[in-house]
């Protein structure tokens, strides 16, 4: 998946490093942050890695660039909204399922989908195979996933629903369909959901 720093609880993406002046007759202004890096990681909400390539704060609050992947199968995070978040995804390899209201979209590799604000999505994998792909957010989101990665850490993996439904709330990730109480299931089996033992947990999905 690419090589990142690791990430520690109540670290933030890290900003490139390095600093410099403009070149003579260049144009513009060469400023702090300019430099390749890896990105950096984060335990991902499906259990994952995520690999934060841009964070909001290296883009000064224009967007955020992060890679991630979901096993055959995968369900993903449950629908949920941006009322003021625009957000495309490109897929590296495999296919990526990309439900959009009531559509629902098939993604390959080398192509991108852009999701609205304002419209219930859910990005998931339907198929055999693994699916790797990075979305762009706009604004960033890297700081929601960061500290969905302290709520999932903190509670074992089950956070309770209504603590899930406020984070979206403070970042503007608003979830359509959780639990109306409980843990909810993270990062084990690749899937979202009520927790095991929980009398609304749903079977494995059918993957075809």
């Amino acid at each position: 998946m690419g090589k990142g720093e690791a990430w520690t609880a109540g670290a933030g993406a890290a900003g490139a490093a390095g600093s410099g002046d403009a070149a003579p007759g260049s144009g513009s202004a060469v400023t702090e942050g300019v430099a390749a890096t890896d990105g950096v990681i984060i335990p991902g909400p499906t259990g994952q890695q995520m690999i934060v390539k841009v964070s909001g704060a290296a883009s000064r609050g224009a967007y955020s660039l992060i890679e991630y992947s979901h096993r055959p199968g995968a369900p993903g995070p449950p629908p949920h909204v941006h009322r003021q978040h625009e957000e495309a995804f490109f897929v590296l390899e495999g296919e990526l399922t990309l439900a959009v209201g009531p559509d629902v979209v098939t993604v390959g590799a080398g192509q991108t989908a852009v999701v609205p604000r304002g419209q219930v999505h859910q990005p998931s994998n339907r198929s055999d195979q693994p699916v790797r792909f990075v979305f762009l957010s706009s604004p960033p989101m890297d700081e929601f996933f960061a500290e969905l990665a302290r709520l999932v850490t903190r509670t074992g993996g089950q956070p309770p629903a209504s603590d899930l439904a406020e984070l979206g709330e403070r970042y503007d990730s608003i979830f359509t369909s959780l639990p109306a109480d409980g843990p909810v299931g993270l990062g084990t089996e690749g899937a979202w959901g009520p927790a095991a033992g929980h009398p609304d947990r749903p079977g494995r999905p059918d993957p075809a």
